[in-house]
């Protein structure tokens, strides 16, 4: 075994967690996991999926756990830099096909701990693992789907791109991992009209509040990154901010949807309350779920009133 291939393969962790994965792909729609699932974007709800069959895994002769041999566990000078500060070293680019947000594909990888200690590996069985793209945080997502089949890699990921999605599995860590894409499986999502879109995985939101590791502003409004911008550039106060938002509200232990998918536009300078200072930090493409304290809400969303109110917010400039 070559070492390199899988900072990704840290996100394919839990095994048990991987099966419920990839029935997420079987129903598309419908999510295997309450705590995460496939959503459509909030300007376009698909209606139909055509999903390719997932290839099956191929079976290899099982590599012995002790003689798996940690890879660097600090990225090299000439590593890249990709979204929430993820880094990765391509060992060897593949030629085929690369995977959508929501398709299932099938890898091998090894995770490390940032002290070098072996979390989990796919190699000391006899078959890669499967698992859906789209149960991946945001920066892993935007670098899996930009990797080929054949592609091998290492990942450096800081535990903070990890906020909101690490599986409770997972070490409490930075992690390296080594991964080799060998497989894809496609879904396709269609709207109404029977146009293709691409699904925006997302998480559901609950009533347990921001976890631990979300992120803060300035002045302490909690958040986490849906989905992360390819490039990195923050808004300036002459940019007109294109808005996609889903408002829920907290009523004791329920959540309760009070607008989808409603389309608005704003500045920095003008926009209400604490959310402009939210929006100075995002970048074009970035989507992020954001609590707002009771009382806050009303600013954005005046049925709001006192409760608390999570909102799901894509931004565009």
């Amino acid at each position: 075994m070559t070492v390199g291939a899988g900072t990704l393969r840290r996100t394919l962790v839990a095994l048990t967690w991987l099966l419920e994965c990839t029935l997420l792909i079987c129903a598309c729609a419908k999510p295997t996991n309450e705590s995460l699932r496939a959503a459509p974007s909030a300007s376009a709800i698909p209606v139909a999926s055509e999903a390719v069959p997932q290839p099956p895994a191929k079976s290899r002769a099982a590599v012995a756990r002790d003689s798996l041999k940690a890879p660097p566990l600090v990225p090299p000078a000439d590593a890249i830099t990709g979204a929430g500060g993820v880094h990765f070293q391509i060992l060897r680019s593949g030629s085929g096909d690369s995977p959508g947000p929501v398709d299932t594909i099938v890898v091998d990888f090894s995770m490390w701990t940032g002290d070098g200690q072996l979390a989990f590996s796919s190699y000391p069985e006899a078959q890669p693992a499967g698992f859906s793209v789209s149960t991946l945080a945001p920066s892993l997502r935007v670098l899996l789907t930009q990797l080929k089949v054949g592609s091998h890699v290492l990942l450096w990921v800081p535990r903070a791109a990890l906020a909101g999605w690490k599986p409770p599995a997972w070490p409490e860590a930075d992690l390296v991992f080594e991964l080799e894409l060998l497989d894809i499986s496609h879904v396709s999502v269609r709207d109404a009209n029977g146009n293709a879109v691409e699904p925006v995985p997302a998480l559901t939101p609950d009533a347990a509040g921001p976890p631990d590791s979300a992120e803060r502003t300035r002045s302490g409004l909690r958040y986490v990154y849906l989905t992360h911008a390819l490039v990195q550039k923050p808004p300036t106060s002459a940019d007109r901010l294109a808005l996609v938002a889903s408002a829920y509200v907290v009523e004791g232990i329920e959540v309760k949807l009070l607008r989808s998918g409603f389309k608005t536009a704003t500045t920095l300078t003008r926009a209400p309350g604490r959310l402009g200072e939210l929006l100075s930090q995002l970048s074009s493409g970035d989507r992020v779920r954001v609590w707002l304290p009771k009382g806050e809400g009303k600013a954005i969303i005046a049925e709001a009133a006192s409760r608390e109110m999570i909102l799901d917010l894509n931004v565009s400039f």
